[in-house]
């Protein structure tokens, strides 16, 4: 059976693919042995990597890192994933229900980070629940040696905090969102905004640090 794939819009970097079933189902798609290979070990990587619903679908430039369990990084039905997850032991990582996360989007967790229904996160948004590195600058020092390997790997205080996306929220290219931020259902966020305050439900907010700059009322019919 050959599974369909999906061209998105002219920022996109290539099509989606639903989970192949063998190499044969991967070769009839991609068209090509590398980008064959290379969407059965991004597909595995997911699989081992997550809890993924049915209809999900992947780039073959998306990845997903998990140091935690596998049910720390779930993935509903029919979401599109084109950039990189990357969940922290201790941290998780949910996505809702037909999200769209982007070419070159980072989701970064040590807490939480939730993304709510039918939300679209724009080419280049990073979302960051978490400071990556200390505060301190001795300790950011250390931590530093210890991701290169020169020092023993031990416990590391980094700051970290919730992150909530709402339902039907629009992030717009290379925005970013900090740790501890809410944004509220339906808000559109424009692109280059700088999030580290909560935002309400339908606005739009734009700004570093994003402000609401305008109201939003659902359209009738």
């Amino acid at each position: 059976m050959i599974l369909p794939s999906v061209t998105d819009h002219a920022f996109a970097s290539g099509p989606v693919f639903k989970q192949p079933k063998g190499f044969l189902d991967a070769l009839q798609e991609t068209r090509g042995l590398r980008e064959a290979r290379l969407l059965l070990a991004v597909w595995s990587q997911f699989s081992r990597g997550g809890k993924i619903g049915e209809g999900v679908m992947l780039s073959t430039n998306a990845r997903l890192i998990n140091l935690g369990d596998q049910e720390d990084v779930i993935i509903a039905e029919n979401a599109v994933v084109r950039g990189t997850l990357r969940n922290e032991r201790g941290g998780r990582i949910e996505i809702q229900k037909d999200v769209y996360v982007g070419d070159d989007v980072i989701l970064s967790s040590a807490s939480n980070i939730l993304v709510g229904n039918e939300t679209l996160l724009a080419h280049g948004v990073q979302v960051f629940d978490n400071d990556t590195h200390p505060l301190d600058p001795e300790r950011r020092s250390e931590h530093f040696r210890m991701i290169r390997g020169v020092e023993a790997p031990r416990p590391v205080d980094v700051g970290a905090a919730r992150v909530t996306i709402g339902e039907r929220c629009w992030i717009g290219m290379n925005a970013l969102i900090f740790k501890g931020v809410t944004i509220g259902d339906e808000t559109v966020v424009a692109g280059g905004s700088v999030v580290v305050g909560d935002l309400p439900p339908q606005v739009i907010a734009a700004g570093n640090p994003a402000r609401p700059i305008k109201e939003l009322t659902r359209q009738s019919g």
